[in-house]
C-alpha cells in the first residue's frame, strides 16, 4: 500500500534559500532510493517562507527506510536548524501522529 509524506516548514527569516537547497538535495537523492515513488518540493509563492516536501513511498518499509536513513537525520537537522517550525503527516494522518512512528522507528 503507497505511503504518502507530507512536510511543511516554516523557514527561519533569511534562511530560506539555504533550507530550499538542502530540502532539493535530499528530495533528489531520494527519488534514487529503492521504494521512493515521487518526491516534490515546493515554495509557496505568497509566503516564501513556506516550503512543502510531499513524497510518496511504495509500501511502509520503504517509508520506515527512509526514516532510518542519513538523508532523514539531516532533513531533521535542517528543519530543527534553518526552520522555526514544521509538520510532518503521514498519510494524512496528524503532526502528533507523525511525529510517533518517527520515533518509534528511529529510536529514543
Amino acid at each position: 500500500m503507497m505511503e504518502t509524506l507530507h512536510i511543511t516548514i516554516r523557514a527561519r527569516d533569511d534562511k530560506e534559500d539555504e533550507l530550499l537547497r538542502t530540502c532539493q538535495l535530499i528530495a533528489d537523492q531520494n527519488l534514487q532510493e529503492s521504494g521512493c515513488e515521487s518526491s516534490l518540493l515546493s515554495q509557496n509563492k505568497a509566503d516564501e517562507g513556506l516550503i512543502n516536501l510531499e513524497q510518496k513511498w511504495e509500501d511502509k518499509p520503504s517509508l520506515i527506510n527512509f526514516f532510518r536513513s542519513d538523508y532523514f537525520t539531516a532533513l531533521l537537522g535542517a528543519m530543527t536548524w534553518l526552520g522555526q517550525s514544521y509538520n510532518i503527516r503521514i498519510n494524512g494522518g496528524t503532526h502528533e501522529e507523525g511525529m510517533k512512528i518517527i520515533k518509534s522507528e528511529r529510536g529514543p
